[in-house]
């Protein structure tokens, strides 16, 4: 019944690093994208609610319409 059977032979696979670095630097690269946009998403945003928070040429803009209306 057993005499088929093969022992184990213990054979040393060599550990493969294909590949690896290249994984370990998209990782990287991953991590150091996020914690870019995190910086500047708290650097940056503003709630929409603000007082601070002004509309894009909302200065620039009331004066320019005054002039234009008053032009027509």
């Amino acid at each position: 019944m057993h005499g088929n059977a093969r022992s184990h032979v213990d054979r040393h696979i060599p550990f493969k690093r294909e590949g690896w670095g290249i994984a370990l630097f998209i990782v990287g690269l991953a991590v150091a994208s996020a914690a870019f946009a995190t910086v500047v998403h708290k650097r940056t945003y503003r709630h929409p609610t603000d007082v601070h928070f002004q509309a894009a040429g909302a200065a620039a803009g009331s004066a320019s319409h005054g002039a234009a209306s008053a032009s027509h």
